[in-house]
C-alpha cells in the first residue's frame, strides 16, 4: 500500500503567467507598423517650401530620380495657376512638369522605386562587410573570455557569436541570441560558470558603451544642422570618461567604501558577482583594450556597409559623419525591446534621422531594411553552426534558458 508524499508547503512555485504584458508588446508593435505603413511613401513625392508655404504633389518621377533635374508626372491633373511659378509646364494642361532642385524644390522616391533602383552590388558588399563586423565582435568576445578565466578557442567563440545571431532571428531581439550563448558557453567551463555567462554581458555593454562613443563623437563634430542640443551629450560623455576609470580604480573604491555600500543594497549578492565580473577586466588591461579595438573595427564595419546602402540606394547628400549618427541612433534604439528586435521603430528612426540630415526618408528607410536583412542572412548562416557538433543544447540547458525567475 502507497501514499503520496504530500508537496512542501514551502515549495518554489513557478512564476505566474502575464499573458496581458504579452498581448500590450504585441498591440504596440502592431500600432507602430500601422504607423509606419502611414507614413512611409509609396508613390514618387514633388514638394515645394517656401517659408510657412509647404505643398506636396503625388506622382510619378519620370527618369532617373537622382539627377539635379526631373520631369514627374501628377497623379491627377493640375492647373497651372496651382503650381509654383518657378515650375515649367511644358504640357498644356499641367500633367507632366519639369523641375529642378532648388532651396524650395525637392522630390522623394516611393518606397517601390528606391529599391527598384537599388545596386545589388552594394547590397553584396555591405552583408561581406557585416560578415567582417561579426567576425570583429566574436574575436571580441574570445579576448573577454580569456581574461575572465574562460579560456576558449578562436572558433569556439565564433561559432556561438554565429549561433547567437541564428537564435536572434527566431527569437527576435538583441537578448535572445545572447541566454543562448551564456548558457553554452558555461557548458565549456563548468568550474567558472558564472564569470562565463557574465562574459556575454560585458561583451554586449563593451559593443553598446562603442557605438554610442562614436554616435555622440559624430554628433558633437558635426556642424549646426543637427537638430539636437549638444550639451547632453558633451555632459554623457565627460560622466563616461572620469566615471567608467573611477568605476575600476581599487583607489577610488576603497575610499568611497564601495563594498560596505553594496553589502546594505537589497540584492547584494547579485551586485557583487555583477560587479566582479565587470572589474575582472580591469586587471587584464591589454586584454581589455583588445577588445575595444575589435568592438571599434565591428562598429566601423557597420557604418561602412550603411554608407554603401546609402549610396547603392541613390543618396548622394549625406557624408560618412551624417551615417555614424544615424546608425548609432538607429542601432541603440534597436536594443529598446518596445517591439520585436525593434522592427518598424529602428526604421523610422533611419528615416526621420536621415531626412533631418537633408537626406531622403525613403532611402534612411530602405538602408534601414537593407541591413536588417543582411543581419538576418548573417543568421541563418549562424544555423548551419547550429546543425554542427557541439552546437546543439541539452536538455538541462534548454531548461536553464526558458525556466522563469
Amino acid at each position: 500500500m502507497s501514499s503520496a508524499v504530500p508537496a512542501p508547503q514551502n515549495a518554489a512555485q513557478p512564476a505566474p503567467r502575464r499573458p496581458w504584458l504579452a498581448a500590450l508588446k504585441l498591440l504596440f508593435a502592431v500600432a507602430v507598423l500601422a504607423l509606419v505603413v502611414r507614413v512611409v511613401p509609396w508613390e514618387d513625392e514633388l514638394r515645394f517650401k517656401s517659408g510657412p508655404e509647404k505643398r506636396v504633389f503625388h506622382g510619378v518621377i519620370e527618369g532617373e530620380w537622382k539627377a539635379d533635374t526631373v520631369r514627374f508626372r501628377l497623379a491627377e491633373s493640375a492647373e497651372p495657376v496651382a503650381l509654383p511659378a518657378e515650375w515649367a509646364v511644358p504640357e498644356p494642361h499641367g500633367a507632366v512638369i519639369e523641375v529642378a532642385r532648388s532651396a524650395t524644390t525637392t522630390w522623394q522616391p516611393g518606397m517601390p522605386r528606391v529599391f527598384h533602383d537599388v545596386e545589388s552590388s552594394g547590397l553584396a558588399i555591405a552583408l561581406g562587410l557585416a560578415t567582417l563586423g561579426v567576425l570583429a565582435t566574436a574575436a571580441r568576445w574570445w579576448r573577454l573570455l580569456g581574461a575572465a578565466g574562460c579560456p576558449s578557442s578562436l572558433y569556439d567563440a565564433t561559432r556561438l557569436s554565429f549561433i547567437g545571431f541564428f537564435f536572434n532571428i527566431v527569437v527576435p531581439g538583441l537578448t535572445g541570441g545572447d541566454l543562448v550563448k551564456a548558457v553554452m558557453i558555461a557548458r565549456s567551463h563548468p568550474e567558472r560558470r558564472a564569470a562565463a555567462a557574465m562574459s556575454v554581458l560585458v561583451d554586449r555593454l563593451i559593443g553598446v558603451l562603442v557605438l554610442a562613443s562614436m554616435g555622440a563623437i559624430a554628433i558633437v563634430l558635426q556642424d549646426d544642422t543637427f537638430p539636437i542640443p549638444r550639451t547632453p551629450i558633451y555632459l554623457g560623455l565627460a560622466a563616461a570618461a572620469i566615471g567608467i576609470p573611477a568605476y575600476l580604480s581599487g583607489a577610488v573604491r576603497r575610499a568611497i567604501g564601495f563594498d560596505r555600500l553594496v553589502e546594505r543594497l537589497p540584492g547584494s549578492k547579485l551586485i557583487r558577482k555583477l560587479d566582479e565580473a565587470v572589474t575582472v577586466y580591469s586587471r587584464s588591461p591589454r586584454e581589455f583594450l583588445l577588445a575595444l579595438v575589435f568592438s571599434i573595427v565591428n562598429q566601423s564595419c557597420v557604418m561602412a556597409a550603411l554608407v554603401v546602402l546609402g549610396h547603392s540606394f541613390g543618396d548622394t547628400t549625406l557624408r560618412v559623419i551624417d551615417y555614424v549618427v544615424v546608425g548609432a541612433v538607429g542601432n541603440l534604439a534597436s536594443a529598446v525591446p518596445l517591439t520585436p528586435g525593434g522592427v518598424g521603430v529602428t526604421e523610422m528612426l533611419y528615416g526621420q534621422m536621415t531626412a533631418a540630415l537633408g537626406g531622403t526618408f525613403s532611402v534612411g528607410f530602405a538602408v534601414s531594411i537593407a541591413w536588417r536583412l543582411c543581419m538576418i542572412g548573417i543568421g541563418l548562416a549562424g544555423g548551419l553552426f547550429v546543425l554542427a557538433p557541439g552546437g546543439r543544447m541539452s536538455e538541462a540547458e534548454r531548461a536553464e534558458l526558458t525556466k522563469k525567475p
